[in-house]
């Protein structure tokens, strides 16, 4: 066979010819036509490479048979025969060129998938666009894969011990009976190392406290024994569900979030100079600070205010000021990346713009696999890389522990 020239008119048509008499159908036909022009793509490809190895001088490498493999093709799994080198150093790029090829298709077909098509819709698309038909055990074959490797990383065991945990909700339009909008809560934690890990997406409808308490329960079940430090907004009775499922953990209260909530309730006229105020009271730049007089700041930033403003007097009702001041338990380091939500709503920013464009999803699953796949690749794009200022501080944060 490696005497024979792809390029030859005539041994093309016999290869068609004893292909069609072979197979009882269309199908097979055009399989086993494949399989042989792939088997002798790659015979090619080892000619080409002893050749270039006998060019260099090494004349001890020859031919060493042939070993099988399979590879999947949209009728099913496709065995050929893979030539190999007596020295074992021929890689055939074709063969590589057919897997990447492979996966390329398999991850349109599952963004396809996320985006809420059928089946049917995916076979369509690839159909128009790339003259490839598929079949619908196809399409379901990959969008199982998919969903394996997700329920993997929902279960996945997480680590021990977190420095701190963010956590926040977005909302998304899902179907169920009809459309309605629905929290998807997220969670996002800095590790040991430094590095920030996603550990996990949630779908309950509400967000409520009671349905945080079953997602830190969760995180917990999987691994998760020490937290030094939470990080959320306002969310009434969040800090309690937190003290039940972490007691030792400490808890900071969103302050970017207060501060907008509090300039929301005032006029335009007053908001320069009421925000100077909370920049004093909330002033990240004395790492002297203490949280007395941080707190004295805040009464004197109310009193002042709340003549003209009952409504900022109300936000802070029964005197409960302690947890947006825990920051201050902490090393000055990292002060300024603690006191704020701001990491996982970047995370949800991201979120957002891939579903931005969907008025709503088939069901929840299809937006926990597209929200999924969003996560997966901003970890790997921005996430791998360790926090500087955690690294500097590891020593006095394990000893918080």
């Amino acid at each position: 066979m490696s005497n024979l020239q792809i390029n030859n008119n005539t041994f093309l048509k016999e290869i068609i010819e004893v292909q069609l008499k072979k197979a009882d159908n269309k199908e097979k036909a055009i399989s086993g036509m494949m399989m042989t022009m792939f088997d002798l793509l790659l015979e090619a490809e080892r000619g080409e490479f002893l050749n270039i190895e006998k060019s260099v001088g090494d004349f001890n490498n020859k031919g060493n048979g042939f070993y099988s493999r399979f590879i999947k093709s949209l009728s099913g799994k496709m065995e050929l025969n893979i030539p190999r080198d007596r020295l074992g150093k021929f890689k055939p790029l074709f063969l590589e060129i057919l897997k990447h090829d492979q996966r390329n298709l398999e991850e349109l077909a599952f963004n396809l998938y996320t985006k809420g098509l059928s089946t049917r819709d995916i076979n369509d698309v690839l159909k128009d666009s790339y003259g490839i038909e598929t079949s619908p055990q196809y399409i379901s074959n990959i969008t199982k894969t998919f969903s394996e490797l997700k329920q993997k990383w929902d279960k996945r065991i997480l680590d021990n011990k977190y420095y701190c945990i963010l956590i926040d909700a977005i909302h998304i339009n899902i179907r169920r009976t009809s459309v309605d909008n629905e929290a998807i809560y997220v969670v996002l934690g800095v590790k040991e190392d430094a590095t920030r890990d996603v550990l996990g997406i949630y779908s309950i409808p509400q967000e409520s406290s009671s349905g945080w308490k079953d997602v830190l329960e969760d995180i917990k079940t999987r691994g998760v024994k020490d937290v030094l430090l939470f990080i959320a907004d306002g969310l009434i009775g969040l800090e309690n569900s937190i003290n039940k499922v972490f007691p030792k953990a400490d808890f900071q209260k969103c302050i970017v979030h207060l501060k907008r909530n509090i300039l929301n309730k005032v006029r335009s006229s007053d908001k320069a100079e009421i925000s100077s105020g909370l920049k004093e009271v909330f002033d990240l730049t004395n790492q002297n600070e203490t949280k007395e007089n941080a707190v004295n700041k805040l009464n004197n930033f109310i009193n002042k205010w709340s003549k003209k403003y009952p409504s900022i007097k109300n936000m802070f009702k029964d005197n409960i000021y302690e947890y947006y001041f825990t920051y201050l338990n902490f090393p000055f380091q990292i002060w300024r990346m603690i006191y704020t939500t701001n990491w996982i709503e970047r995370l949800n920013k991201e979120i957002r713009k891939v579903v931005k464009n969907k008025n709503s999803f088939p069901d929840e699953n299809s937006a926990l696999m597209l929200i999924w796949s969003k996560v997966i690749d901003f970890e790997e794009k921005t996430y791998k890389y360790p926090i500087t200022s955690f690294i500097g501080i590891k020593d006095k944060l394990n000893d918080m522990f």
